[in-house]
């Protein structure tokens, strides 16, 4: 028994065809005949039945395949692990971002990789939770960032919670709700005689409002606009009197220069965020991985103030 032959199932079982099975694999079908014929002399048992046109696995053929599957998974990543490791520092991460790590760690990341890590090739890729946890799974992504609360735990994936981050309410300078000066707090009823953007707002948050002003706070009373682009939400909250509820950090550098400011909201919400870095459990990981994984953890503990973070 060799790899091959074990390919050559597994190309049979995907195809359902010893002709489809063999142009995937580059044999001729007589070829592909006689690898499966050899594999299931030296198993001593029949792994295919041969109804016709049609090609099913027999019982036994399906427990091989079970662990056939398992072979090629381990080999494969055998491969890659020594191609990573000829590789050191090389290579590439293709990193999914969910829309409020996106807007978060986008912009830090590219920076720190591009000043202290040249060689290493970054792709960012947007998109929802479903779809980027379904390319995890294809290999087309290596790693993802996405807000905790998204993640299902499952036996596939490895998830490190990054720390908490907090969240309140953004409004533009110069906003009627700052007449007073920045820092004078404002009610809640106050807050929302103005359109409140955000992205989607959890089941959590939405309690934590209610439990904190009461029944009108249901976000479904107030919520204006929802949107997992949040460089669209800010970019609404900079140029309307609308007010932005996520995470501070995303609007970090906006209230540094003084264009954005935090609402001051009595009593305090307490609101706070919190997102994961998910990986495929027991994939091998690459070098470069490791940088990106330690640079999001290190700006999560900074309160995602780049300056703060790890510069290697």
């Amino acid at each position: 028994m060799n790899l091959q032959q074990l390919d050559h199932l597994l190309a049979l079982a995907e195809t359902g065809s010893f002709s489809r099975a063999s142009e995937k694999v580059h044999l001729t079908q007589p070829a592909l005949s006689r690898s499966i014929q050899m594999l299931e002399q030296e198993l001593g048992m029949q792994l295919v039945d041969r109804i016709g046109k049609r090609n099913e696995l027999t019982p036994f053929g399906a427990m091989v395949l079970a662990r056939a599957k398992r072979i090629s998974m381990e080999t494969h990543e055998l491969k890659r692990a020594a191609a990573l490791l000829a590789d050191g520092q090389a290579g590439s991460v293709r990193l999914g971002l969910g829309a409020a790590p996106g807007a978060l760690f986008s912009s830090p990341l590219l920076i720190h990789m591009l000043r202290h890590h040249p060689r290493v090739g970054l792709q960012l890729h947007g998109g929802g939770p479903d779809l980027q946890l379904a390319a995890l799974r294809a290999r087309t992504l290596d790693a993802l960032v996405l807000t905790y609360r998204a993640v299902s735990p499952r036996e596939d994936l490895h998830i490190d919670v990054l720390p908490t981050l907090r969240s309140g309410f953004v409004c533009r300078r110069g906003h009627p709700l700052l007449a007073k000066g920045r820092g004078t707090p404002v009610g809640f009823d106050d807050l929302v005689r103005y359109p409140v953007v955000s992205t989607m707002v959890s089941d959590d948050v939405a309690r934590i409002l209610v439990e904190r002003y009461g029944s009108d706070a249901s976000p479904q009373r107030w919520l204006h606009v929802s949107s997992e682009d949040i460089g669209a939400l800010i970019d609404a909250v900079r140029n309307t009197d609308a007010i932005f509820l996520g995470v501070l950090a995303a609007t970090r550098a906006l209230q540094d220069s003084g264009e954005l400011a935090e609402l001051t909201v009595a009593p305090a919400a307490g609101l706070s965020a919190q997102f994961a870095f998910v990986t495929l459990e027991g994939r091998t990981e690459a070098p470069a991985l490791r940088l990106v994984r330690d640079f999001c953890v290190g700006l999560a503990q900074a309160g995602a103030d780049p300056s703060a973070a790890p510069s290697n």
